[in-house]
């Protein structure tokens, strides 16, 4: 930075164009509020301009001076591009008090029309930029892109004058130091399907929208929140409520649009509505979803979120609720080609619920699975873990009813409940084999055995009977003849 020390007289003056620049942030330009004596410039004196890219915080801060600030703002943002374009000096010609009368007042769109070709750079890891080398003239800096950056308002364009007056000691400043800043959105979500277990269950979507910070010359015109579900997935209801505690309703406040993009379920804030979002406060929405099929291979279901402002797109990160299918084999013991048809089943979340046949899950609205003409069951449509992540959930299978002539599988069984998981991998493997015993026969007797033997008996004793039954009948025949 150089300066050069001015008479009194030039210094009431510089100092007079100076006070104004306390306002400066309010019109997107830094340059001084009247005409400064431009004759104890030094021209030959290199001069830049220094872009310090920060997100915006709570509070809007001081306004600048052209200075670098001692302690730098936290959150620099990397990657923000800028372009700066010299105001022509045929226009604004800062050698002469003429010119800087001139830039009293001067706002960006005073100089449309009047601008020389673009020099761009993006900010460093640091969120600095330096454009050096430049001339005695007026720069219009604007913000062009922002990066991988989530920003919400834009950096206003503004205007610099090289140099800019010194507020400090009533000096020149020739390399200026800048501070726009960035209001970010942000949105998150998250799943909630502990209360799910069989397909047909519902699953909670959480997600979590930041109002951003207020922004230097940005007003907050439009706020929407939007979820593209995915085609497994049926929107059912879904709530609305502000983390400052302020009551939203509809439609009133927002409106819920599910038909104009089928499939994606959009909350538009009214002009209502956005009065009630202050910044910095979060638009929690919880949006509640049926579970309606698995698909052919994979029974992920991610989903993420976008939120709108001001145009700006903000994406969450996706999360999942994942699901899988289970296929039992029903067979005879001792054969495994033998397959059963009518065996039923029931699936259970715990051993005890097995035992008891106390809260069967339901799938697709059943809760008994019975095997087919191939003695195959596809129970399609078991939670896999909670919320997308962890350890596989354990289910219970219990064979409730037998195929005609043959007994429930002892190892499937209410008293032995068969333990198995799930993965999310679609298949028509068969995952679980379950034999059935044949029911056991009355014990028939053996030719020439005991058996034989007894009926022989039982069959003399009763012809002896049967003939003395005879001769009695005939001894009496004979009496009443007589």
């Amino acid at each position: 930075m150089s300066t050069a020390r001015t008479p009194l007289a030039r210094r009431i003056t510089a100092g007079l164009g100076i006070a104004a620049l306390a306002t400066a942030a309010l019109f997107g330009s830094m340059l001084p509020a009247s005409a400064a004596d431009a004759g104890n410039i030094v021209p030959d004196a290199p001069k830049s301009i220094t872009i310090h890219k920060h997100a915006q915080p709570e509070t809007l801060g001081t306004a600048p001076n052209g200075l670098e600030l001692v302690t730098p703002p936290p959150n620099p943002l990397n990657g923000v591009t800028f372009q700066i374009q010299k105001v022509n000096s045929s226009f604004v010609d800062l050698s002469t008090n003429a010119g800087w009368a001139k830039t009293v007042g001067l706002t960006p769109a005073g100089v449309a029309g009047q601008l020389g070709a673009a020099t761009t750079g993006v900010t460093d890891a640091n969120g600095l930029l330096t454009f050096a080398g430049l001339d005695q003239a007026v720069y219009l800096v604007t913000e062009t892109l922002p990066g991988a950056n989530n920003i919400a308002f834009a950096a206003q364009p503004f205007l610099v004058t090289l140099p800019l007056p010194n507020n400090t000691d009533n000096t020149w400043i020739y390399g200026v130091h800048v501070y726009p800043k960035n209001s970010l959105a942000s949105v998150t979500k998250a799943v909630d399907d502990s209360a799910a277990k069989g397909l047909g269950s519902d699953v909670k979507w959480n997600i979590a929208a930041k109002v951003p910070n207020a922004s230097q010359g940005n007003v907050l015109t439009s706020f929407a929140i939007s979820d593209t579900l995915d085609s497994r997935l049926t929107y059912k209801s879904s709530t609305v409520t502000l983390s400052s505690g302020t009551v939203v309703t509809a439609p009133a406040d927002y409106t819920i649009d599910t038909t104009t993009v089928p499939g994606t379920v959009t909350f538009n804030f009214t002009a209502a509505g956005l009065l009630k979002l202050a910044p910095g406060a979060t638009v929690n929405v919880g949006l509640i979803t049926t579970v309606t099929s698995l698909g052919n291979t994979s029974g992920i279901i991610s989903n993420d979120a976008s939120v709108f402002i001001n145009g700006s797109k903000t994406t969450s990160t996706k999360v999942q609720t994942n699901w899988g299918n289970v296929i039992i084999s029903k067979v005879a013991a001792g054969t495994a080609t033998k397959f059963l048809q009518g065996a039923e089943f029931k699936v259970y979340a715990s051993e005890a619920d097995a035992k008891n046949d106390n809260n069967p899950i339901s799938v697709s609205g059943s809760t008994v699975f019975p095997s087919d003409a191939n003695g195959r069951v596809n129970i399609a449509g078991l939670r896999v873990n909670l919320n997308g992540a962890g350890a596989p959930i354990t289910y219970w299978l219990v064979e409730t009813k037998a195929p005609a002539g043959y007994t429930i599988a002892a190892d499937v069984s209410k008293e032995a409940p068969k333990s198995f998981i799930v993965n999310t991998e679609i298949t028509t493997t068969v995952d679980i084999i379950v034999a059935n015993p044949q029911t056991k026969p009355f014990t028939l007797p053996l030719t020439g055995g005991p058996g034989t033997v007894a009926f022989m008996i039982v069959g003399l004793g009763l012809l002896s009977i049967a003939g003395g039954v005879a001769l009695r009948k005939r001894s009496t025949r004979r009496v009443s003849q007589v």
